[in-house]
């Protein structure tokens, strides 16, 4: 496979590059960024260059903003499948014209706006009794008198249809580093080495990882049946130092922000925190059912868990998520899999045959989680 890549900074120099070459994948890479290249991938001189090659398929990963202008010229090249990382556009303007574009159906069957949290499916595998042998049984650390030691606890779930769920929560509360004078800096998402930058609007959680949180959570309801509908509003919105945003600026990036509404008519709330605190990371998901049941998918590092709590765990495990996977009530039941998000994400698109279905419903999610977004952006600033 020939891959073209746009953009050679840290998301395919620490994702990308590492999860083809875990995969074994045999591909050619060809990159044009104007600033760097990389080993491994043959840098052309200009963009045009790149566009020239026979490539199967093209990844834009530059900033946001040049997401639509560098589309926009991708699509007068021959290229079938052009992937577009988070967010697909940047601003409102870019989206009615991206909109435009996509309403031509040939345009919309060659774009895909990737979300790496897509790859976040292990819960509608679980209810469709799909789960591979990538997830593990997890024995009980701590196994009660009456149980034998080293017993799997993960059966099979009787399906879950839309109906049955109650509400889900999602959370994406990252782990920073505090200076000498007490005030936090983020952390690499893939490394964990400070990232000392100080983050301007746009960039701020709810465009840059509340786009996380609807992909996963959306894919997962329209899996058990949901449709498109999605309402949020944004509350408790702060800065890094955690001051309040003002309307009219446009400069500090939002540090921490809670997203209430419903998708596909279900009740949803986003936790959102860039600056959580030293060791603090949630990263995921809890689909709350109508019977009392609930079940959780959480992310730490490498390591993914997924815990199933039945109708008789009472609710003062409701928040067990909160603490990892050392602290497993034994009413639980969980499996684990292990290995890098970017990594189950390509083998899922970007190495994947075309699904039959095309990538159309997904792009226009996406798209819509990105209007609504940056709508929030300016209801809370104002317009810009």
């Amino acid at each position: 496979m020939k891959i073209g890549l746009v953009g050679l900074g840290s998301i395919v120099e620490t994702a990308y590059l590492p999860a083809l070459h875990a995969l074994g994948a045999e591909v050619r890479l060809w990159g044009f960024d104007p600033a760097r290249s990389l080993p491994g991938v043959t840098s052309l001189p200009t963009l045009e260059a790149l566009l020239a090659q026979p490539l199967d398929r093209l990844v834009i990963a530059t900033p946001s903003l040049l997401h639509l202008p560098v589309l926009e010229q991708a699509l007068e090249s021959a290229i079938p499948l052009i992937f577009v990382e988070k967010p697909v556009v940047a601003t409102l303007a870019q989206q009615a014209r991206l909109q435009q574009l996509l309403a031509d159906p040939q345009i919309a069957a060659r774009v895909l706006a990737l979300d790496h949290w897509m790859a976040r499916n292990a819960v509608q595998h679980l209810l469709r009794g799909e789960l591979d042998d990538s997830w593990q049984p997890c024995t009980q650390p701590n196994p009660p008198s009456n149980s034998q030691p080293n017993t799997p606890l993960f059966g099979r779930i009787d399906p879950v249809t839309l109906a049955e769920v109650a509400s889900v929560e999602g959370f994406l509360l990252e782990p920073c580093g505090m200076d000498d004078e007490g005030r936090p800096y983020a952390l690499n998402f893939a490394t964990g080495e400070p990232d000392r930058r100080v983050l301007c609007h746009p960039d701020g959680v709810i465009l840059d990882i509340g786009t996380h949180l609807l992909a996963m959570i959306r894919e997962l309801l329209v899996a058990l049946g949901g449709d498109d509908r999605l309402t949020l509003v944004a509350e408790g919105v702060v800065d890094r130092l955690g001051q309040p945003i003002a309307r009219g600026d446009l400069g500090s990036a939002e540090g921490r922000a809670c997203l209430r509404g419903e998708a596909s008519g279900v009740p949803l709330v986003l936790w959102l925190d860039k600056y959580a605190g030293p060791g603090i990371e949630r990263k995921g998901l809890v689909l709350h059912l109508k019977d009392g049941r609930r079940i959780e998918l959480f992310r730490s590092g490498n390591l993914e868990w997924l815990d199933y709590y039945g109708e008789t765990c009472g609710s003062d495990k409701r928040d067990q998520h909160l603490h990892g996977p050392e602290h497993l009530s034994v009413e639980a039941q969980r499996r684990l899999h292990e290995g890098p998000l970017y990594r189950d994400c390509i083998a899922q698109t970007l190495l994947a045959p075309l699904p039959a279905e095309g990538w159309r419903g997904v792009t226009t999610r996406r798209l819509q989680e990105v209007t609504l977004l940056l709508t929030l952006q300016q209801q809370l600033r104002g317009p810009h």
